[in-house]
This record gives structure tokens, sequence and C-alpha cells, in this order.
């Protein structure tokens, strides 16, 4: 009778294992497969005021072993030079994330939709807690090669304080 109780709690264990990681929304995902690599980004910002403020970035996308994707590099924003990191995780059967930024020193978690049908990923990320938000949707090209990010971001009452587009290109190895 030990032995049986035994055999069926290791079936069970090992279904649950089995459903949590056939569950993860980001490991298998075509969309996160695509950004596996090193990229390299350059665009603008348009403020409010219209003045312009130029972007430059270098990234790494790769899987944690635990089915979690983590973009991570570094950005010139103007003259400011700053380390960034996005880690998408599952939450159930969704995805979310957290970003963190060394200056100005940010550590927020975001929320995120994944389309297959058009290759993007849309970010909403809280910047303070009146409502400032910052909404970024990066689409990839059909060949995986490029990525377009439109970046956008309004005060607490909604109104646009910039916006502008990151060109994103995948380094050849």
């Amino acid at each position: 009778m030990k032995n049986t109780l035994t055999a069926l709690l290791t079936l069970i264990t090992v279904g649950i294992i089995a459903q949590s990681v056939a569950a993860n929304p980001i490991a298998d995902h075509p969309v996160f497969k695509l950004l596996v690599g090193d990229w390299e980004g350059s665009g603008e910002l348009i403020n409010a005021d219209g003045s312009k403020t130029p972007v430059k970035e270098n990234w790494t996308g790769k899987f944690t072993e635990t089915g979690n994707f983590i973009i991570s590099g570094k950005r010139l924003f103007d003259q400011n030079e700053h380390d960034f990191a996005w880690e998408y995780y599952a939450n159930g059967d969704l995805i979310e994330g957290q970003m963190k930024v060394s200056e100005p020193a940010i550590d927020t978690r975001f929320e995120v939709q994944v389309s297959d049908a058009d290759r993007s990923i849309t970010l909403k990320i809280p910047l303070d807690s009146a409502g400032s938000l910052m909404t970024i949707i990066n689409t990839l090209s059909e060949d995986g090669k490029t990525i377009k990010g439109t970046v956008r971001t309004t005060d607490a009452g909604g109104q646009e304080t910039f916006s502008g587009t990151v060109t994103h290109t995948r380094k050849e190895t």
C-alpha cells in the first residue's frame, strides 16, 4: 500500500510540474523566440516642447532557466547613459514584467500584451503613483531582423509628455 501511495504521489507531482512547464506563456512563445540575441537600436523622442532627445541602445535578449525572458543592456538617453533590464515572467496565463533602470533609479512592474498576429509586444509602465504612464509598442519585422519601437508617455492628466520611435536591428554574428 505504501509503494502504491508513493507511486501515486510521484505521478501527481510529475503531472503538476509538467503542467506548470507547459503553461508558461513565455518559454514557447514565437515572439519571444525572435528576440533572442544581440540588438542595437537608435531613434529619437520628441518632447512636449518640440525638443528632441536622441536614444541609442545595445541589448541582449535571452531566456532564463525558469522560462522567463530578459532583455538587458545599456541605453544612451541624450547624454545620460544607464543600464536597463526588462524581465518578462509568467503569472498564470498572463505575462507581466519588471523594469529596472540604473539612472534614474527605477524598479517597477508593468503590464504586457503579446500579439502573435502582428508580432508585437505592448508594455504599459506606470511612472508614478499619480498616473503618469509610458506605453511602448515593439513590433518585429516578418524576418525577425528589426523591431520598430514606438514610445509615448503621458502625465497624470493624460497629456503627452513625449513620443517617438526607436528602431532596433539584430546584430549579425
